[in-house]
């Protein structure tokens, strides 16, 4: 994927390799939170412990799991977990140009500044929280409300 133009995040999620099993992962994810959460089926186990933990080896394919899950629902509990979870962690110490990624992001679509706006000041490097402060729709340390989720 390296040197390759894409139009958005999304289209540039979509184009790994390993999207359709991103998506299979997402899907799951989204339904165990639908479903009142609650322990973790042991045959999602793996999946789940993915999307939650691949920032330390991939911080790429953590923001490709964000941007595709915004993608595919609607659900603001979901979409919160995805926002404090795996977009938190990719801000505590994202590259240069992963972080100038995000801010494009954030500059086009609104439901991302929802999500943008999910992971704590404290949590984040202060050079993050620098670029995204802006596009926060909320303070510091308080999470946007689930009745303002944009639309997709």
């Amino acid at each position: 994927m390296t040197g390759a133009r894409y139009s958005d995040e999304l289209e540039r999620a979509l184009a790994r390799p390993d999207a359709d099993k991103m998506i299979q992962q997402l899907d799951a994810y989204a339904e165990y939170f639908a479903s009142g959460q609650g322990d973790w089926p042991d045959e999602f186990a793996d999946d789940f412990g993915e999307i939650i933990t691949c920032h330390f080896d991939d911080p790429e394919k953590a923001f490709a799991y964000v941007i595709i899950g915004a993608s595919r629902t609607d659900e603001p509990v979901f979409l919160g977990q995805l926002g404090c979870g795996p977009l938190e962690d990719v801000l505590e110490d994202p590259s240069p140009e992963l972080l100038e990624r995000i801010v494009a992001e954030a500059r086009k679509s609104a439901r991302f500044r929802w999500l943008l706006s999910h992971p704590f000041k404290v949590a984040i490097a202060e050079r993050a929280w620098a670029a995204i402060e802006q596009f926060r729709i909320t303070g510091p340390h308080e999470e946007p409300s689930e009745e303002t989720l944009p639309p997709k």
